[in-house]
């Protein structure tokens, strides 16, 4: 469950198929796939994503991140630009460069991530390009036929677009935060080489934390969306109906297309 996949050049990139639903049914395994940033993928791992079923490819990042860092195209699949965050608002972003900018402003990680998942649940434009997403992952209708959908860290964006998937899929809450978690695991080196980057350019002690708060997936950060959730919606079923705008027949099909 939550297997990485082998690829050598991107972080974070794992398997959501696997887990078990609370009615005992599973998810299927070469159906969804969690990423960082495929920028720097190499001919080896865009054939070994083709054959493991990769079709569409989902990119949660801005405008910006995307000219910096392009995806690598995988030759099977379709790349769907779908920004969560407005373009212009980048106060709202959980880009790792967006927050180290304004934690050289003086403004704290910590806080920010916090605005970030509480930007999921009250922003109506986030709920607009998470509702596509959902259209995606209907048309996806193929066994054997995977959505890989990533932002920069494959942590938040993504980490929220995973957890309401897995919810409405009938997944618990428990997994679904151990699943949130795991990214810490896949991201330990990178986290590392960051700090210790950071540490010989004379980074102060303050923003070191910042990194930690920046780059770890820390369960605060998605009980504050579950927290905003039953303030406004009751649960995370009534978030993804009133929220998202999923009807029950999308939920049926959603568990038809990717449950076994």
């Amino acid at each position: 469950m939550g297997e990485e996949l082998a690829v050598q050049h991107a972080e974070n990139m794992r398997e959501l198929g696997g887990y078990q639903t609370k009615d005992g049914r599973t998810v299927a395994k070469q159906k969804l796939v969690r990423s960082a940033t495929i920028n720097l993928l190499n001919e080896e791992d865009k054939a070994y994503l083709a054959d493991y079923g990769i079709r569409t490819v989902v990119d949660f990042r801005s405008p910006s991140e995307r000219e910096d860092q392009p995806d690598q195209p995988i030759p099977t699949a379709e790349n769907i630009a779908l920004p969560i965050f407005p373009v212009k608002e980048k106060e709202v972003s959980a880009s790792p460069y967006e927050v180290m900018m304004k934690m050289q402003q003086g403004y704290s990680a910590h806080d920010q991530m916090l605005e970030v998942y509480r930007n999921f649940v009250t922003m109506p434009h986030i709920h607009k390009q998470y509702n596509q997403f959902f259209e995606i992952l209907l048309k996806n209708e193929q066994p054997e036929k995977s959505v890989l959908f990533h932002c920069t860290a494959g942590k938040d964006r993504t980490g929220f677009g995973a957890a309401m998937m897995l919810s409405a899929l009938g997944v618990d809450q428990e997994t679904i935060f151990a699943d949130y978690l795991k990214t810490n695991r896949f991201l330990e080196k990178k986290i590392e080489e960051i700090k210790q980057q950071a540490k010989a350019a004379g980074v102060s002690e303050e923003m070191m934390y910042g990194i930690d708060d920046m780059m770890k997936a820390k369960s605060e950060y998605l009980q504050t969306s579950y927290q905003l959730i039953a303030e406004h919606y009751g649960d995370m079923a009534g978030y993804l109906k009133d929220g998202i705008g999923l009807g029950k027949q999308d939920i049926k099909d959603l568990q038809q297309l990717y449950l076994v």
